[in-house]
């Protein structure tokens, strides 16, 4: 039994115990073109993410000169047997190469047609282009995981 005023909270959703995962990139020339990307782009493009659904590999891209390291961070969310899209994993990648460089980081996520932990089936990742400062730009769309 709860103590009077003390709040108790069940937690059923599984998204819960996602903890945040952190990787460094390794220097990659891939290019990105056709890949989902987003820019973190105040007066000038600074930072570069993308994401690429075959292979699950993540990028970092440095696009200025400015000392900061860029990083992409990303959201993976699977979908319950319900129906329902939940959190399943986080993280983010850092890339420290120098400006006009960028890294990657190869990740193995659930794909889109298969079963997953969430007892459903459904894949999907989001990223978003930062600064080491934590300056980011906006989260790009949802992306199927193929």
């Amino acid at each position: 039994m709860a103590a009077p005023g003390m709040l108790v909270l069940a937690m059923s959703n599984p998204a819960a115990a996602a903890t945040m995962e952190y990787d460094t990139a390794v220097k990659d020339t891939t290019s990105v073109n056709d890949y989902y990307c987003v820019v973190k782009d105040d007066l000038w493009p600074t930072a570069r993410a993308c994401f690429k659904p075959y292979g699950d590999v993540l990028f970092a891209g440095d696009e200025f000169k400015d000392g900061a390291s860029a990083v992409t961070k990303w959201q993976n969310e699977l979908k319950d047997r319900n129906g329902n899209w939940g959190l399943y994993r986080n993280g983010e990648c850092t890339w420290s190469g120098g400006s006009g460089t960028q890294g990657s980081c190869n990740k193995e996520m659930y794909e889109y047609s298969s079963k997953n932990a969430h007892g459903g089936v459904g894949s999907r990742v989001r990223v978003k282009a930062c600064l080491s400062n934590d300056s980011c730009s906006s989260w790009s769309r949802w992306i199927l995981n193929a």
